[in-house]
C-alpha cells in the first residue's frame, strides 16, 4: 500500500496538514517544537505529551517541496513564524479604545443620577444642571434639564433636546427645551 502525500498548509493562525486523505488543523499557538526524528521523520510537538504529537514521513511530503527533513522544519517554522497572534487581553490601541469608550459611558451614566446643581425658584418649573463635579457655572460643560409642572402634568425636557454636557448652566433660562 502506497502513502498519499502529504501537504503543510500555512492556513494562517494555524497549519493544515493534509495525509493520508485526512485534514487536520494544529493552531500555531500549540506547536512547541518542530524537529528531525530518525533521519526522515518530522516530529512537531504540539505539547500534549508522546502519544498526540504529529509524526511525518519526511518522503511522503509533496508540499512544500524541500530538498531534504531540515529543510522541511525549517519551512515549518517560517510558517509558524508568519502570523503574530495577540493573545486576549493583551493591551494594543484598539483594546484601550473600547476600554476607554466603556468608562466614558459609565461616567456619563453616573453624572446623571445626581444633579451638580438645582434651580428651584419657580414653584413651576426646576432646572437642574448636570456636570462633572467642580464644573463652573460659566462653562459650556453642563447637560441641563427642565422640569414643569402644569396642573399636576409634569414634563421633563432637556436643553436643545439633548443631554450632552455642552450648555452653560448660567443661561439656562434662556436654552431652548424640547
Amino acid at each position: 500500500m502506497t502513502a498519499l502525500a502529504t501537504q503543510i498548509i500555512n492556513n494562517g493562525a494555524s497549519l493544515k496538514i493534509i495525509a493520508d486523505g485526512a485534514t487536520r488543523n494544529i493552531l500555531k499557538q500549540q506547536i512547541r517544537e518542530v524537529s528531525v526524528i530518525n533521519d526522515t521523520v518530522i516530529k512537531i510537538d504540539i505539547g500534549q505529551g508522546a502519544l498526540n504529537n504529529i509524526f511525518i514521513d519526511y518522503p511522503t511530503v509533496s508540499n512544500p517541496v524541500t530538498p531534504n527533513p531540515d529543510a522541511l522544519v525549517e519551512a515549518i517554522n517560517t510558517m509558524l513564524m508568519n502570523t503574530i497572534t495577540i493573545p486576549p487581553g493583551i493591551a494594543t490601541e484598539a483594546n484601550q479604545q473600547t476600554e476607554i469608550s466603556k468608562l466614558e459611558s459609565i461616567r456619563t451614566a453616573e453624572l446623571f443620577e445626581e444633579p451638580q446643581i438645582s434651580d428651584e425658584a419657580n414653584a413651576k418649573t426646576i432646572y437642574r444642571g448636570y456636570a462633572v463635579p467642580g464644573s463652573i457655572t460659566s462653562a459650556a460643560v453642563w447637560a441641563v434639564e427642565k422640569i414643569t409642572s402644569n396642573m399636576g402634568v409634569i414634563s421633563y425636557q432637556w436643553a436643545d433636546g439633548n443631554k450632552n454636557f455642552d450648555k452653560v448652566w448660567d443661561n439656562r433660562k434662556a436654552l431652548t427645551y424640547k
